[in-house]
């Protein structure tokens, strides 16, 4: 019965005295005898008890309910996850506070906006998808979104839904998964590539060769790189100085090249740049650059300078570009000994 059709007391006294007029026109007979009057009063009594036992097991179920709705309540609203009721076109009919949380707003705020309001661009479509199939398949759906939040930082969640018995409403449960999803993302990121200077590693290398090759962007010019003095400045000043010096020779390499350019680390000390659409003319034009660049790098920066040994060379039509990386590191290695041969005659 709902609250606004129980009787208050005097509502209630009123249909039993109503009730009371009835039974007497009704016939109901009037105890006639001092026994039958002490027998009524014993009934009346003992009703009035079992009333009283009634209405204290009453009380005991409603206090039972009442402890079970707070259990509910708190196991609802404080739940690591965030629950979300939903209608077909994503507005947010019910959310905890845990769900409040993942989208960064009060609960109160939420009620009744739509949830693609906190996706991002790139999971929108992704997330639509994943709701119509919900109320279409009347089974468990699943899938991983990103959410929007404040700076540059992602909030990944895995939701899962499913419909309401009256197919108005889907019931969803979100799992933050950003810890997992960044360490994937991190796990990919070492896989193509190098960990100590950030560049292209050289299976990433190899790939995007292959790649260039079936394409059609030629002229495609490769320059090979390679730093002088390595071993010699790992021997004297340790690893870390010989480290640091590669994360200058990355750092050089970055601000000399084109954005679309493809630079990786494909050995100890060696370098290599894929350029795409780059004729011989500008394979030698973006050589002068990166010489011009490196000299300003070593201009403010202490400590031994960097210096490379470089190679270039250029298909100008399609041809095996392993063949012109071979040309580029054949044409390094002789700048390279050019560049000892005075220093072997000084020795």
């Amino acid at each position: 019965m709902k609250a606004d059709k129980i009787p208050n007391a005097i509502e209630l006294r009123r249909q039993a005295e109503a009730r009371l007029k009835k039974n007497k026109h009704e016939g109901t007979r009037n105890p006639t005898t001092l026994a039958e009057t002490q027998r009524l009063l014993y009934e009346l009594q003992v009703h009035q008890i079992e009333l009283e036992m009634q209405n204290e097991e009453l009380m005991r179920s409603r206090e039972e309910v009442e402890e079970l709705l707070r259990q509910y309540t708190d196991l609802y609203d404080f739940a690591k996850v965030g629950y979300f009721t939903l209608d077909r076109i994503g507005t947010i009919h019910q959310v905890n506070l845990t769900g409040a949380q993942l989208l960064g707003q009060d609960r109160a705020q939420l009620i009744n906006s739509r949830f693609g309001l906190f996706i991002c661009a790139e999971s929108l479509i992704t997330f639509n998808t994943f709701l119509d199939k919900v109320f279409e398949s009347h089974t468990r759906e699943t899938c991983e979104i990103a959410l929007l939040k404040e700076g540059d930082e992602s909030l990944y969640v895995d939701i899962e839904a499913r419909v309401t018995e009256d197919a108005q409403e889907c019931r969803v449960v979100a799992v933050d998964i950003t810890a997992r999803k960044l360490a994937e993302l991190q796990l990919v990121y070492l896989s193509i590539h190098d960990a100590l200077t950030g560049l292209y590693n050289r299976g990433s290398f190899e790939e995007d060769l292959a790649r260039l090759e079936r394409g059609r962007q030629f002229p495609i010019s490769i320059m090979m790189a390679d730093l002088d003095q390595l071993k010699a400045v790992n021997d004297n000043e340790g690893h870390a100085a010989g480290d640091t010096m590669l994360k200058r020779v990355a750092q050089v390499l970055t601000t000399a090249f084109r954005a679309e350019d493809i630079i990786a680390r494909i050995g100890g000390d060696e370098f290599a740049v894929l350029l795409p659409n780059t004729d011989k003319k500008a394979a030698e034009d973006a050589l002068s650059r990166l010489k011009h660049v490196l000299q300003e790098h070593n201009a403010v920066h202490a400590g031994p300078p960097v210096q490379y040994s470089f190679g270039v060379s250029t298909a100008e039509q399609h041809r095996p570009l392993m063949d012109v990386l071979r040309e580029a590191d054949e044409k390094m290695y002789l700048e390279k000994r050019r560049r000892a041969a005075p220093q072997e005659k000084t020795d």
